[in-house]
């Protein structure tokens, strides 16, 4: 699968995760993203659908910075009930991972147990 092809399932969740530990801007959440995740297949604009969806849903708020110099900026914070979409994402997100766990140990236990197959 391409990364042109790939759209992160997991997008607001990992917002969320970010806004919780600092409030920020989109600008600085996605160089954040890019640099702290092992894996991080997004860009900047499923970055900023995904904080505008997460606002029109009551999980963010933003407002306004607008300093002397350079552009203004749009600064993000989690709300109470991003916090609580947070918890059920860490739910999904488990039971996700013991999913794929199960998989991995029965593709190894395949690949153990099949005789390589002749071209």
């Amino acid at each position: 699968m391409s990364k042109k092809e790939y759209a992160p399932r997991h997008a607001p969740a990992f917002i969320l995760l970010f806004l919780a530990r600092k409030s920020d801007y989109g600008g600085s959440l996605l160089a954040s993203m890019k640099r702290e995740m092992p894996h991080f297949l997004g860009d900047s604009a499923m970055v900023y659908r995904t904080l505008r969806a997460l606002e029109g849903e009551g999980c963010i708020e933003s407002r306004w910075d607008i300093q002397d110099i350079g552009q203004p900026k749009r600064f993000y914070v989690i709300t109470l009930k991003g916090k609580e979409r947070l918890e059920e994402y860490l739910r999904d997100i488990k039971m996700r991972q013991e999913n794929f766990q199960f998989f991995i140990n029965e593709y190894q236990a395949l690949l153990q147990s099949t005789p390589p197959t002749e071209e």
